[in-house]
């Protein structure tokens, strides 16, 4: 897949979305309190965890089995959080994952990375189908999920196990078919895709 080739680097109206760097490792770290973290079974407590975070995403990259994007907010290049795709199914369906650092939220930046991302999965990767997996508290997630088009498809009881609360959790699973998407979404016109210099889409 040429997206294996090069890294695909993603610009919105005020976001770059781009390939993560080791360097990243202690923002990542940073961002990660225990209150986002809650919804997480591990999260990077130390610089190190940090740049092991970055590494698990490079090495699924490089293993062509995910793709996930550094978030910035132009013009700093620093990284506020990451999105992107994972479980690759012969790459006609994936699982679209994201974070954000809580300083950022209710600014529209993840609705914005995602009306990036989720047409890149429909219109450069083909896929047919995208899903997520939220816990039913998570209103927040289901909301922004919803904004963009997906549906609520089923409740899998008890089926993440969450290891720092030692609990066995409910996973609602949402997801979006490419018919299903709004046109406007799939034009292209919300996201550019950079490479080196040149602008391709």
């Amino acid at each position: 897949m040429s997206f294996f080739t090069e890294f695909p680097v993603l610009e919105t109206e005020r976001l770059i979305l781009r390939q993560l760097r080791y360097e990243d490792g202690p923002d990542i770290q940073s961002y990660f309190t225990p209150e986002l973290a809650k919804y997480y079974d591990w999260w990077p407590r130390t610089v190190a965890e940090g740049r092991g975070f970055v590494r698990f995403f490079k090495t699924g990259y490089r293993e062509e089995q995910s793709i996930r994007w550094g978030i910035t907010l132009k013009p700093s290049d620093r990284v506020i959080g990451t999105v992107g795709f994972s479980d690759f199914d012969h790459f006609s369906r994936a699982e679209l994952g994201y974070e954000l650092s809580m300083d950022y939220w209710h600014r529209g930046i993840m609705f914005e990375a995602l009306r990036a991302v989720v047409p890149f999965g429909f219109n450069e990767i083909e896929m047919h189908r995208i899903q997520a997996s939220c816990f039913p508290e998570n209103e927040a997630s289901i909301k922004l999920l919803e904004r963009l088009g997906f549906r609520r498809e089923g409740l899998l009881r008890k089926y993440s196990y969450i290891k720092h609360r030692d609990a066995w959790e409910d996973c609602l699973v949402m997801a979006l078919l490419k018919e299903e998407c709004d046109p406007a979404l799939l034009q292209g016109t919300t996201y550019r895709i950079l490479k080196g210099d040149i602008y391709i889409r």
